[in-house]
């Protein structure tokens, strides 16, 4: 890797300012998000926050604090599939057809969390059987910038009781952030 390639990686991954430490590697940033919750938190923060955008209340499941925080991590896992994604890996896992409820490729380690929960529902097959792929499509869908535009975009309508000018589709916002968790928790 360039230098130069390695110096830009750093400096998205830098603003990971959710975790006590600074990350240099982007699975370690994926690593960190399973660490403080399950694949079910992440969905349904991700469902009311854009749930909550468009309504003229404010985001009441939590604290605030919370929500500006798990954006925090949402954008970090954004970096991090970014670097990824530019990498143009394969998934070093060839799943067949047979063994796609094999749910030793989709469990995680949390107690108390069945196995339809950890279930990938939003990822396509072959998203599924490469991960990664996912990671490229949500980048082929806009770019970085826009993402983290959008982001806070979510983010303001969600801690506000405005809603005026709303102009975010939501429903694509909430199947590609979703594939993104999906992807990232099986690359995890």
């Amino acid at each position: 890797m360039k230098e130069k390639d390695k110096k830009e990686d750093y400096d998205y991954l830098s603003t990971s300012c959710w975790y006590k430490e600074i990350i240099t590697d982007p699975y370690q940033v994926i690593a960190e998000l399973f660490t403080f919750a399950d694949i079910t938190f992440y969905r349904k923060m991700i469902k009311g926050a854009l749930s909550f955008a468009t309504k003229s209340k404010i985001y009441s499941k939590d604290s605030p604090g919370n929500l500006l925080f798990d954006f925090k991590m949402l954008e970090s896992v954004i970096n991090a599939a970014y670097i990824i994604s530019k990498k143009k890996k394969e998934s070093p896992i060839i799943v067949e057809d047979y063994s796609l409820l094999n749910k030793n490729l989709y469990c995680g380690r949390h107690a108390g969390t069945s196995e339809w929960d950890f279930f990938p529902r939003t990822l396509s097959v072959k998203e599924y059987k490469n991960p990664y792929l996912a990671f490229k499509n949500f980048f082929r869908y806009q770019k970085l910038e826009k993402w983290k535009e959008d982001l806070q975009d979510v983010l303001n309508y969600s801690l506000s009781k405005n809603t005026e000018g709303l102009e975010l589709k939501l429903l694509d916002l909430y199947f590609n952030l979703t594939k993104l968790i999906e992807a990232a928790h099986l690359i995890d």
